[in-house]
């Protein structure tokens, strides 16, 4: 499970993962509408070498 922003408006389907997001409460990038934080499963993306490092560690505990 991945924490998201999507957004609020029924007719949009915005969203956006919360580590990619720069603001505290983002805005629909799409509509401009309030976004509301929830859930979804989504594959883990590696957006910088600490996170892949960090990454690599977790999966060598995980094998032993």
């Amino acid at each position: 499970m991945t924490t998201i922003w999507s957004c609020a408006n029924e007719g949009c389907k915005g969203w956006i993962r919360d580590n990619f997001s720069f603001e505290d409460v983002p805005t629909c990038m799409i509509c401009k509408s309030v976004m509301v934080r929830s859930e979804k499963v989504l594959p883990i993306l590696i957006s910088s070498d600490h996170q892949l490092k960090q990454h690599r560690k977790n999966q060598r505990k995980a094998a032993l």
